[in-house]
């Protein structure tokens, strides 16, 4: 079956990992992802601001040419994507002003017929009819964890993994719905249904330092080291992540977490495409495991932490 899939900027360019192991999983699962038509930046944050409202316009843009296409749900992988779509999408539904406004900013946007490259405007009012999903919301509601569990190739053998929530997957948690914000299991229920062993610790929905790797470098260090600290005291072999810029903090910035805080010695950081790839039997070249500044190779080996299923 098709399936509408936002990839975003990021997994484009910086995260590709991301990307390739969710194509790659995703066929395992006779799914075929498809991006929509001439897709732009979501914007990456979604707009506080209640006077300018124009940043509404790019996410509503995207889910617009979905339905154009046929779709009715969009799914995405990044956290940023997933609360900017899925706000987006529930502000138009419920603010008539708002509903009014960007509608009518995007409705003398230009269609290109693809056979006869005519040109024209007068899109449709985009009233919220298609639904956002994050990857693995849709793995739970749509495909199920039972039926992922019947495609794997590969056990695990109960590798212990910290889920990383981070602050974008679950809170505002009256707008994105995902899960519990205090108390979540999606992501631990996912790791236990590839084969991993989900390990609990306190710091799996603080924040890892996000934009403030920018401006204040030395904060987001600290922040991602009391996140990746903790998962290890608490038994975790690697943590997984679904934010290109989670994976940018904990990862890349492990050199200059080791030169602060002297202490730590390490601790791969993981995709959980990745994870779900490499149990569904992906080929290790697929994984994107180059991007990794930690080096993760051997946790995805047949022997001894996994082997081929027969």
């Amino acid at each position: 079956m098709k399936l509408h899939y936002y990839p975003g900027c990021t997994l484009k360019e910086k995260a590709t990992a991301l990307d390739i192991s969710t194509r790659e999983a995703m066929k395992r699962l006779d799914i075929e992802l498809v991006e929509p038509e001439g897709w732009t930046c979501c914007g990456a944050e979604y707009p506080l601001t209640e006077e300018k409202i124009v940043g509404l316009a790019a996410p509503i843009r995207v889910l617009r040419q979905v339905r154009e296409e046929g779709g009715d749900v969009v799914v995405t992988t990044c956290s940023f994507c997933y609360a900017v779509l899925k706000r987006a999408n529930k502000a138009i539904q419920e603010d008539p002003l708002k509903h009014k406004r960007i509608n009518a900013y995007l409705r003398d946007d230009i269609k290109i017929n693809e056979r006869t490259k005519e040109r024209t405007t007068g899109f449709d009012d985009y009233n919220g009819e298609v639904k956002v999903l994050h990857l693995l919301e849709y793995l739970r509601d749509r495909v199920g964890f039972p039926n992922v569990q019947s495609r794997l190739k590969r056990d695990l053998k109960g590798l212990p993994i910290a889920p990383y929530y981070g602050c974008r997957l679950l809170r505002p948690q009256e707008e994105l719905g995902l899960d519990e914000p205090d108390n979540p299991h999606l992501f631990e229920e996912f790791l236990e249904a590839v084969g991993c062993r989900a390990v609990d610790y306190p710091f799996k929905q603080e924040c890892c330092g996000s934009y403030v790797s920018v401006s204040l470098p030395a904060a987001a260090t600290e922040a991602s080291y009391r996140v990746l600290r903790s998962a290890r005291m608490n038994g975790a072999k690697a943590i997984t992540v679904t934010c290109p810029l989670c994976f940018y903090n904990m990862d890349h910035r492990q050199d200059a977490i080791k030169e602060t805080f002297l202490d730590f010695p390490g601790l791969p950081v993981l995709f959980f495409t990745q994870l779900l790839a490499w149990a569904l039997g992906v080929d290790k070249k697929l994984l994107g495991l180059g991007e990794h500044s930690v080096p993760a190779d051997h946790l995805f080996s047949e022997s001894p932490t996994t082997e081929v299923r027969s």
